[in-house]
């Protein structure tokens, strides 16, 4: 008998892991249009919105992790979406892979970077040799994954010795609230709200994930601290006046000790 409960606890343990990828995908192909509206808005202006403000700290520590590749260095993109950091991989002169299960993302990001090789598949599973890519990046993927820490080894996995991965998670304890929020938008429709399960860490269950899944030198930096979206949703521009006055200060905090708990990103730093 408790063999067989067993058996069931890991059959609904992969049934409940699978469902929640698949809502990802559907959700991310039917938003694609959206997704790729806010990637033009981060490239025009970075402080029109929580979303391309996130990820311009996000890709400002990105920028400073890749300096140190040459032309020619090969970089995979798990989860690349419309393909944005794609291109940006490419401007710096890599030899860029990506991966993408959502149809309507993949076909945005193979139009828009015909040098890229863009595929389809799953970040638990990639389907690559070992020790394959100089640099992994991983941004808001992990977050729709019920245990990333099958993707975590799989990305280590397919990095070269000296390699980085870059990936980003979903903050537990972020001022935003949303990881308390998305237990009930996750479970009932509310408007402005995606009704999509989401997981989240702190910086410990963090380093503790990347260290398992087998990185060196395992790092956790916070991007971006506040619960702006309520000054976002009442006026953007006041958002961005504010936004561009507490950019100092809020680079100092957000990764400053145990403030990096707080903050709106979790930056997963590693090597091999």
């Amino acid at each position: 008998m408790a063999v067989g409960q067993a058996s069931l606890k890991i059959a609904d343990a992969s049934a409940n892991r699978s469902k929640m990828v698949a809502e990802a995908v559907q959700f991310h192909t039917e938003k694609a249009g959206q997704f790729e509206e806010h990637y033009r808005g981060l490239a025009a202006d970075p402080y029109r919105s929580i979303f391309t403000y996130g990820r311009e700290k996000i890709e400002q520590l990105l920028d400073r992790r890749l300096a140190r590749f040459a032309r020619g260095a090969r970089a995979l993109d798990v989860g690349c979406g419309t393909g944005f950091n794609v291109g940006r991989l490419l401007e710096r002169g890599f030899a860029v892979t990506g991966v993408e299960p959502s149809s309507g993302m993949r076909e945005r990001a193979t139009r828009d970077n015909p040098r890229a090789e863009i595929i389809d598949g799953d970040a638990a599973a990639l389907p690559f040799e070992d020790c394959r890519f100089d640099v992994v990046i991983c941004i808001e993927v992990i977050r729709y994954l019920a245990d990333p820490a099958a993707a975590l080894a799989e990305m280590q996995r397919v990095l070269a010795p000296g390699g980085l991965a870059f990936i980003t998670a979903a903050p537990a304890l972020s001022l935003n609230g949303y990881a308390v929020i998305n237990q009930v938008t996750s479970r009932v429709k509310i408007p402005s709200f995606a009704k999509i399960r989401q997981s989240f860490m702190t910086v410990r269950s963090a380093v503790r994930a990347m260290r398992r899944a087998g990185f060196r030198d395992a790092t956790v930096h916070g991007a971006f601290l506040g619960p702006w979206h309520p000054i976002e949703r009442i006026s953007p521009d006041a958002l961005a006046r504010i936004l561009r006055a507490l950019e100092p200060i809020d680079d100092r905090l957000s990764d400053l000790g145990p403030l990096r708990d707080l903050a709106n990103h979790l930056v997963l730093i590693g090597s091999k």
